[in-house]
C-alpha cells in the first residue's frame, strides 16, 4: 500500500489499523484474527490481506488510498453488487477515513487456474456471464447511480499525442500512427452499441472461484457505463499475452447470445475498434520492458486488427437492436 503520512507501515500494524477503522461496523460473529498475510499491493495504492479468523474462516481485507476509484469500488459493493447477475464478494464491513482511504472487509474466494489451463467451457462460461452483465436491464437497474458514468478516456487530442510519443519510443510509430489518425472511426463504431454496465478491468486474475466452482468477479474500481467490447478485449489480450488461446469465436457467440444482441457486423466492428484502441492507448509503454516474443504477440495482434478493420470498418452498420435472448 502507498501509505499516507501517519499510517503504520508494517503489515501487522496496517491490518490492526484497518480493523480499528471498521470498528463497530465489523460483523459481530467475525471472531478474532488468528493469522493474516498480504496477498497483493503496490502501484494501484491498494493493499489486500487474507485474514484467518475464528472457526477456520478466511476473509479479505482491502485497504485503498483515496480517490475516485476507491470510492467507486466502495459504492459498488454497497449499492450495486446485489443488483447484478454475476457473483461478487459480499461486503461484510466498509468505511472511508477522513483522509479518503477506504477499508473493505469482503468474503473470500480461491484463485482460478492460470489462463493456459482454462477449458473451452470455462472461456465460454465467462463470456456468457459478461454478456449477462452487459444486458440493458442491468444498465437500467443502476441508472440512478450517477457516479457510474465516466468520461471517454481514449480518442482525445491529448491522449492521441501521448500515445504517439509512446509508440515513437517503442520504435513502432509507423504501425500505430495511421490507426491513431482514424480514431474517430473507432469511436463511431463503438457508439452504435447500447450503453451497458462494464467491469472495466476484466481479466483472468479478477475472476476467482467459490465453493461451487462458480466465477466470483473482484476488483470493481473501474466499473462504469460504457459500450461493452472493452471488457472482452482486455480479457483476450491479457490472456494471449500470458500464452493462453481463448476460443474467440465461441466466446463471441456466447457473449452476443447472453447479451441479447446480434452477432453481426456492428458488434464485430465495435469489438475490433475496442481492441485497437486498447492496444494503441494501453500497451506501448508496457511493451518496452517485456520479452520481444511477448511484445510480438501484441504487435502482431494490432497488425491483424488493422487489416480486419479495412473490411469491417467499411461494412454497412446500423444501431444494434436489443433482442430477447
Amino acid at each position: 500500500m502507498n501509505e499516507r503520512p501517519g499510517t503504520p507501515t508494517t503489515e501487522g500494524h496496517s491490518v490492526e489499523w484497518a480493523l480499528a477503522v471498521l470498528g463497530r461496523d465489523l460483523p459481530p460473529g467475525l471472531g478474532r484474527v488468528r493469522r493474516h498475510r498480504r496477498l497483493a499491493g503496490g502501484a494501484s495504492g491498494s493493499a489486500v490481506h487474507l485474514l484467518s479468523v475464528d472457526g477456520e474462516r478466511e476473509v479479505v481485507l482491502k485497504v485503498t488510498t483515496g480517490g475516485a476509484r476507491a470510492r467507486r469500488e466502495f459504492g459498488f459493493y454497497r449499492e450495486v453488487a446485489a443488483l447484478l447477475p454475476v457473483r461478487t464478494p459480499r461486503l461484510l464491513a466498509g468505511a472511508e477515513t477522513d483522509d479518503g482511504q477506504t477499508v473493505l472487509l469482503l468474503t473470500n474466494a480461491r484463485p482460478a487456474p492460470p489462463p493456459d489451463r482454462w477449458s473451452a467451457r470455462d472461456w465460454e462460461r465467462a463470456a456468457a456471464q459478461l454478456g449477462a452483465l452487459h444486458r440493458p436491464e442491468v444498465a437500467e437497474s443502476v441508472s440512478g447511480f450517477g457516479w457510474l458514468s465516466r468520461a471517454e478516456r481514449d480518442g482525445s487530442a491529448a491522449a492521441a499525442h501521448t500515445a504517439r510519443a509512446a509508440w515513437r519510443r517503442l520504435g513502432h510509430e509507423s504501425l500505430a500512427r495511421p490507426l491513431l489518425d482514424r480514431d474517430g472511426e473507432f469511436g463511431d463504431a463503438l457508439s452504435r452499441l447500447p450503453t451497458c454496465l462494464c467491469h472495466g478491468d476484466w481479466h483472468v486474475d479478477n475472476l476467482l472461484l467459490d465453493a461451487d466452482d462458480e466465477f466470483v468477479w473482484i476488483d470493481w474500481q473501474e466499473a462504469g457505463l460504457d459500450r461493452g467490447p472493452g471488457d472482452l478485449a482486455l480479457l483476450w489480450q491479457r490472456a494471449e499475452f500470458d500464452g493462453a488461446h481463448p476460443p474467440r469465436e465461441a466466446m463471441f457467440a456466447a457473449y452476443a447470445k447472453a447479451r441479447g444482441i446480434p452477432l453481426d457486423a456492428t458488434l464485430r466492428a465495435a469489438t475490433v475498434a475496442a481492441e485497437i484502441r486498447m492496444i494503441l492507448y494501453g500497451w506501448p509503454d508496457h511493451l518496452r520492458a517485456v520479452d520481444p516474443a511477448r511484445r510480438d504477440i501484441v504487435l502482431g495482434r494490432l497488425a491483424r486488427l488493422a487489416a480486419e478493420w479495412e473490411t469491417l470498418g467499411r461494412a454497412p452498420v446500423t444501431a444494434t437492436a436489443v433482442r430477447d435472448g
